[in-house]
């Protein structure tokens, strides 16, 4: 025997003493089977696109009113919000998400445009970024309106030369938590 086999020894013993009286602990893990995570993530997908499709149904195309003689990309819910939308027109809001319409039809972008103000309502992302682009124009002309029906879009502006300019909207979105109502009021 050598000299580390007689700690060891000692230590093994020394151990057991310790231990004396205690039981061996029971495997209580539990396994989830997969069949019942499928449902939930269909659940939860079938409920974030009813919440998208919610948002898109504000856009439509009946009910045309002339809100847009003046200025075709500026748009303010109230009056007295008016300071917003200077500093909309300033370029001081930096958007926290982007959406790209180009290539997409007219009812792909209403779609996008629900998914997009029901992902800034869930992520409290106040400021979105959207490129229309140039095209046909349709979209172009149509995504103002689209945005001025629905009642969570408090303003929007062309954006800033850096942003896209005149090929893109800065849009302020409603936060319905009370935390970040009012930030972008500042």
């Amino acid at each position: 025997m050598n000299k580390n086999s007689r700690n060891t020894i000692s230590s093994n013993i020394l151990f057991r003493q310790w231990l004396n009286g205690t039981r061996e602990i029971v495997q209580d893990t539990i396994f989830h089977s997969r069949i019942h995570k499928k449902n939930n993530t269909t659940i939860v997908s079938q409920r974030t696109f009813f919440e998208q499709n919610v948002h898109s149904h504000y856009f439509s195309c009946r009910n045309k009113k002339d809100l847009f003689k003046d200025n075709p990309v500026s748009y303010i819910r109230h009056q007295n919000l008016h300071n917003i939308l200077k500093n909309l027109k300033k370029g001081r809001y930096n958007p926290g998400i982007f959406l790209d319409l180009h290539g997409l039809t007219q009812h792909q972008a209403q779609q996008a445009l629900g998914k997009l103000i029901a992902i800034c309502q869930k992520e409290n992302i106040f400021c979105a970024h959207i490129m229309h682009g140039y095209g046909k124009r349709i979209l172009k002309q149509q995504t103002p309106f689209w945005l001025s029906q629905h009642p969570d879009i408090i303003a929007f502006h062309e954006a800033p030369k850096f942003f896209g300019s005149d090929a893109a909207i800065i849009v302020i979105i409603e936060i319905n938590s009370k935390k970040n109502n009012y930030k972008y009021f500042n």
